[in-house]
């Protein structure tokens, strides 16, 4: 049993590593196969934990608050959705770096995936890089059923602007970052969705300078998230708002071969990790994508961000 110490000693090495590779995989460790093994590890590495980023939303149960470490998506109402590849980030907060660990593996699947955002911008088509770049995107992370408006006829475009702006101000009063409210139809439904401020898809990284793909996409996606995942049991709860899509920075909808495309690329990129009790993989969020298989049984990972 290595004590944390011995990351101590080789705290260079590995985050020396974490900063060629964009990830670290360790494995076989007894010390992190309980949160605060776990938080002596990192604490170990030098590394400062920070708060989730969907705190102000309690949007990720916590599994340890002494020791900063939040429940990874282990429901099992969400166990066969498969959470497609994204960096951590909402509205325009994020995390420099993340810890991911194994508490319980699950009896089938849930595998960790991870994918280099540095080789998936080389893999992309040039033409649709440099257009997505210069439109720029947005993310719709929630949508409110709306579809008694098309039943108010002649005052559906009076209500329309009312409603938008009292539900702005609402998600205000509850989130701490910038949102704005559009309407859409979906599926033939009226919705209105909360969408986040425009971004570029790719960024340069803090420390190398290198550009490199950062960009929900893959996750975000209405249409590739129904194109894996299929017909699914309906959610409850907050699940059932928290319905994401993308689309350019003014609002208008992504061509499906091109989300097509960005699909096929995260593939080619993907490595599955299949990670047992006290394993844990870092990863530099700035250039590295996560995601989760779909799994079976009871499934224990977490994550602890860092500044």
């Amino acid at each position: 049993m290595l004590r944390s110490s011995t990351f101590g000693k080789t705290r260079k090495k590995i985050l020396s590593d974490l900063q060629t590779h964009g990830a670290v995989v360790m494995r076989n460790f007894d010390l992190m196969k309980q949160p605060e093994g776990f938080e002596r590890m990192w604490k170990a590495l030098g590394m400062e934990a920070c708060l989730d980023p969907l705190h102000s939303v309690a949007g990720r149960p916590v599994v340890s608050g002494k020791n900063a470490v939040y429940e990874a998506v282990n429901k099992p109402s969400r166990a066969k959705f498969f959470v497609g590849m994204h960096n951590e980030m909402v509205g325009k907060r994020t995390v420099r770096r993340a810890a991911f660990v194994c508490f319980k593996k699950a009896e089938v699947g849930g595998e960790f995936i991870i994918a280099d955002g540095m080789r998936v911008m080389k893999d992309l088509k040039p033409d649709f890089l440099q257009r997505l770049y210069d439109r720029k995107i947005r993310f719709s992370s929630a949508q409110l059923p709306m579809g008694f408006m098309d039943k108010t006829g002649p005052l559906q475009p009076v209500l329309e602007p009312v409603l938008r702006s009292l539900l702005g101000v609402v998600v205000d009063m509850k989130v701490d970052f910038d949102v704005e409210m559009f309407w859409n139809r979906v599926d033939g439904q009226r919705v209105i969705q909360a969408h986040a401020p425009p971004q570029p898809p790719v960024i340069r990284h803090p420390d190398t300078g290198k550009p490199t793909w950062f960009c929900n996409i893959h996750s975000h996606s209405a249409v590739l998230r129904d194109a894996r995942d299929g017909v699914l049991p309906e959610t409850t709860g907050a699940s059932k708002l928290n319905k994401s899509d993308v689309f350019y920075g003014d609002g208008s909808p992504i061509e499906v071969a091109d989300l097509e495309h960005v699909d096929e690329v995260i593939r080619k990129n993907m490595e599955y990790v299949l990670m047992n009790e006290g394993d844990v993989v870092l990863v530099d969020n700035y250039r590295t994508m996560h995601g989760r298989n779909v799994f079976e049984g009871t499934r224990k990972h977490a994550v602890t961000w860092f500044k």
